[in-house]
């Protein structure tokens, strides 16, 4: 007898609400394309090329028109990851209104899949590489300057100073807590309290986050971006109770679609220490 209480839509719900407050880099990125994110659909992202502005003036008060085209990215949903486990009277926790504890360890499992899926693709895409330092950097100083050159880096290229984010890892932000760090002059970071939560902190016009989902986690390495930079899509798509074949015990299992993409490679920068 398959499972006589479970009911798809509340799973559902649970699941997504769970899994978006495990997530950091996924709720850092672009999510407005998400749209109808099934198996192998692709998202068609229209960009716009900048328009000239010309002196009038000069030009005799006279203007022609200028030829202008879009641009296209598109965002293929390719990747797809499940859960598929037994459970012990699973009925009899589904009719007490709860499957929190369920919920809640494979939406950790899936967020920390998403969230190196989309640091792997934003190191990738990135279109600043900066150069990796000829000695490494060991002190607090040295990993502010190299926010200060990701600073710089975004400056020149234009970026807008609104929306832009730093993901570090444990060797990274252990840099940073070296004593010497300007991240911990408060008149620098802003807020000491804040430094001490989940959040670093701002430093630089960057918000600061702790991850070790980046892809280098033996070596210091920092990814900042603006968030419009990296699209990313996501879909909990099936869910599914069955009656175990082979013991008694209950199955539950599902599937995750989702993908992302650099969009704007211009906004996302990496680096990594020697």
């Amino acid at each position: 007898m398959a499972i006589k209480n479970f009911i798809p839509e509340i799973w559902n719900a649970q699941m997504l609400e769970n899994f978006h407050e495990s997530v950091i880099a996924a709720g850092l990125v672009n999510r407005q394309y998400e749209g109808n994110a099934t198996s192998g659909n692709t998202v068609h992202i229209t960009g716009v090329v900048d328009v000239k502005v010309k002196d009038y003036k000069a030009n005799g008060r006279t203007t022609s028109a200028d030829e202008v085209a879009d641009t296209r990215v598109d965002l293929l949903i390719d990747q797809e990851k499940n859960f598929d486990f037994f459970v012990d009277d699973i009925d009899k926790a589904q009719a007490a209104g709860s499957m929190d504890a369920y919920t809640r360890s494979a939406s950790v499992g899936m967020a920390e899949d998403a969230d190196k899926f989309i640091l792997a693709t934003g190191a990738t895409g990135a279109g600043h590489v900066l150069p990796t330092p000829t000695t490494a950097v060991s002190t607090g100083d040295g990993a502010f300057n190299v926010i200060r050159d990701l600073r710089k880096t975004f400056n020149k290229a234009h970026i807008p100073q609104t929306q832009r984010v730093l993901l570090i890892n444990a060797e990274f932000e252990a840099l940073l807590e070296d004593a010497s760090s300007k991240l911990m002059a408060a008149n620098t970071a802003g807020d000491t309290q804040t430094l001490r939560s989940a959040h670093i902190g701002r430093l630089l016009n960057f918000d600061i986050y702790s991850t070790e989902n980046l892809p280098n986690t033996d070596k210091a390495q920092a990814l900042a971006f603006y968030q419009p930079a990296i699209a990313y899509v996501s879909q909990i798509e099936k869910t599914e109770g069955l009656r175990a074949q082979n013991k008694f015990a209950d199955r539950l299992r599902g599937l995750h679609v989702y993908g992302g993409k650099v969009i704007l490679p211009e906004a996302v920068a990496v680096w990594t220490n020697a």
